[in-house]
């Protein structure tokens, strides 16, 4: 666990919400329980079209040797479109959580997030994989925590013949991370030893 005056611990003393800004703008988000000591911010960028695609001006001029972009389902995806817009790449692929009976020699990682109980897949057909073969290719996510789901996706990468030159996040959650771009850090909120 990070140091508690880096910013990215915070105490937890009964607030209801943490008070996000990025590039000027504000959001307010709730702190939701997730363990008997330990609160975290409720981030989600589905829908919010001012910040995606305000984020995605400020990461696009910092990802230009990208030749391609790969992101997961679901929250990544508006990101990912917006900075391959400014970008003026064509296409980007997604990485999928199940393997579809429509893909063709699927490539898979195992992969456990914060949020699920069990291993999941994160998994791209190999038609998708051959415009990563070859490639730069930047990781698109909309959060990063324990980093399960970026590292997957650049097992993938690897096993299409790409190469990550890039790894880019809205935000950072609990700790900095100096090889992936990004908004900001959301803190972790914990209780003081013998409060709840």
């Amino acid at each position: 666990m990070p140091a508690e005056n880096d910013g990215t611990v915070v105490e937890y003393a009964g607030q209801k919400y943490y008070d996000l800004k990025i590039n000027g703008s504000s959001w307010k988000l709730p702190l939701v329980k997730v363990a008997d000591d330990t609160w975290i911010a409720y981030f989600d960028s589905l829908g919010d079209v001012k910040l995606v695609e305000s984020c995605a001006s400020a990461m696009a001029d910092r990802m230009r040797d990208c030749e391609i972009l790969l992101t997961s389902e679901s929250k990544g995806i508006a990101l990912t479109h917006e900075i391959a817009k400014r970008l003026g790449h064509d296409s980007f692929v997604v990485c999928r959580k199940e393997v579809k009976q429509s893909m063709i020699n699927p490539l898979v990682a195992k992969y456990k997030p914060i949020t699920s109980s069990k291993e999941l897949s994160l998994c791209i057909d190999s038609r998708f994989a051959e415009m990563i073969s070859g490639k730069r290719v930047g990781l698109v996510d909309d959060i990063v925590s324990t980093r399960a789901t970026i590292d997957a996706m650049e097992k993938l990468v690897k096993a299409a013949g790409g190469t990550v030159v890039k790894k880019a996040a809205i935000l950072l959650e609990g700790r900095v991370q100096p090889d992936i771009i990004s908004m900001g850090i959301l803190p972790v909120f914990k209780a003081k030893k013998g409060a709840r």
